[in-house]
């Protein structure tokens, strides 16, 4: 099952990191398309029986193609450095565009640089308040250095987009 996923982060979270590692390998090829760039899994997610081939749609800052970009989402995903504070000022920004193209569909809140934890700057409770306000179903941190949490956060992605399809 194709699942196409939007992917926002401000520079410097991680983003490409994750990109690299879990999408592309060792070998980065971006490829450029109208205002974004996409990315599909190396390995397929297997969950309930189903097999789910990721692609992850790296939005460029803001487009204005936004229509055609988001169209046929089924889930996004919203990058933020947990030793960053300001890696969440354009959160809101973003999750009302999402709201406004896409509906209802998941937004999962993922909080990198775990393996950083002793120099957190974003407390938990800020996180807590943008899921409760903005009506977010979940909400994850992971480290993509060390890879903790991050097979986790594509099950619950993926569970998410499941639910809101049945």
């Amino acid at each position: 099952m194709f699942t196409k996923v939007l992917f926002f982060s401000n520079e410097g979270v991680g983003k490409t990191t994750f990109i690299e590692r879990y999408c592309v390998g060792s070998d980065p090829r971006y490829k450029s398309t109208i205002g974004a760039h996409f990315f599909k899994l190396k390995q397929d997610v297997k969950l309930c029986g189903d097999t789910f081939s990721l692609t992850f749609w790296d939005i460029i800052e803001r487009h204005s193609l936004k229509r055609i970009l988001y169209r046929g989402a089924q889930g996004a995903i919203f990058m933020y450095d947990i030793t960053n504070e300001n890696s969440l000022n354009k959160f809101s920004d973003w999750t009302l565009d999402v709201r406004d193209y896409c509906g209802d569909i998941p937004i999962f809140l993922v909080g990198n640089k775990l393996d950083l934890e002793e120099s957190r700057a974003v407390i938990n409770k800020r996180i807590l308040t943008l899921k409760e306000s903005f009506g977010l179903l979940s909400l994850t941190e992971i480290s993509v250095k060390t890879g903790e949490n991050v097979e986790n956060m594509f099950e619950k992605l993926i569970s998410l987009m499941m639910n809101r399809t049945d």
